[in-house]
């Protein structure tokens, strides 16, 4: 008994902090980053509470965290010690006054930008739906309109919108090489959508357009003209975006001269 009561203290089982694998086996992340100093701590000696949040983990700033199988926060050596850190500091990016490190991303519009290993913002190149240099540029023009800053628009790509707020395919060659109508048009005082108070519905983020402007009003207007007004149909939309599937893509678009022939022969 007094022989194993020797042995015991010899046999301290080592806590989980001990056994883990340390923090810098898979390379420095943040390695910029102000840990200890963001939190103001610098612990004595071996003080398990004393963690700063670290990525999806916690890090150090204790004197125990600084042996071979290091759990130090990147700043410890600098902040606690007064002495370099024991790898290299990334230069991480610079924007707004702040330093982010490698791998951090931020939203400029509808382009993603990375901070990559060089120090520098690498961003992508999508055409926006909103742009403001280029609504500066058409208002200091004099054109006999203005453009808009529509916000509900912000960070969509110009392909976003027009797949999915216009809505509207190129017919194919066979419909683009047919000879177009030859009509004089007469122009009256209610032929004005605007002076008849018509307000054009809100499609959200789908590309119904095509429908909502033959099924809801232009093929409903149609009909009333040619039956003298005896007939006022209101047509569904939804009826063309869910039945009508030859060549067409519903919210992501489709061809008004397919809808047209939905209407003909089915509708």
């Amino acid at each position: 008994l007094c022989l194993l009561a020797q042995v015991a203290p010899a046999r301290r089982v080592r806590t989980r902090r001990e056994l883990a694998p340390g923090l810098y086996e898979n390379g420095v992340y943040d390695a910029s980053g102000s840990y200890c100093q963001r939190g103001d701590v610098c612990c004595h000696g071996r003080d398990d509470a004393c963690t700063v949040p670290y990525h999806d983990t916690l890090c150090y700033c204790d004197l125990f965290c600084n042996r071979t199988v290091s759990d130090c926060c990147p700043d410890f050596w600098e902040y606690c010690l007064g002495i370099p850190a024991p790898f290299p500091k990334a230069s991480g990016c610079a924007r707004a006054g702040r330093t982010y490190p490698t791998g951090a991303t931020y939203q400029d519009n509808c382009n993603l930008c990375t901070c990559g290993p060089g120090g520098q913002w690498q961003c992508e190149d999508h055409a926006c739906l909103m742009d403001g240099e280029l609504i500066d540029a058409v208002n200091r023009g004099n054109y006999g309109w203005r453009a808009a800053n529509y916000s509900q628009f912000w960070g969509m790509t110009l392909e976003d919108g027009i797949r999915h707020r216009l809505g509207t395919f190129r017919p194919s060659a066979t419909v683009m090489n047919m000879n177009e109508l030859q009509a004089e048009l007469r122009v009256t005082a209610t032929s004005s959508p605007g002076r008849l108070g018509w307000a054009w519905p809100g499609q959200g983020h789908c590309g119904p357009s095509g429908a909502e402007k033959l099924g809801g009003t232009v093929a409903s207007d149609r009909i009333s003209i040619h039956s003298m007004g005896h007939m006022t149909p209101a047509l569904s939309p939804q009826n063309l975006l869910s039945c009508d599937t030859r060549n067409q893509r519903g919210c992501s678009g489709g061809r008004l001269d397919g809808a047209w022939w939905y209407l003909r022969r089915r509708g």
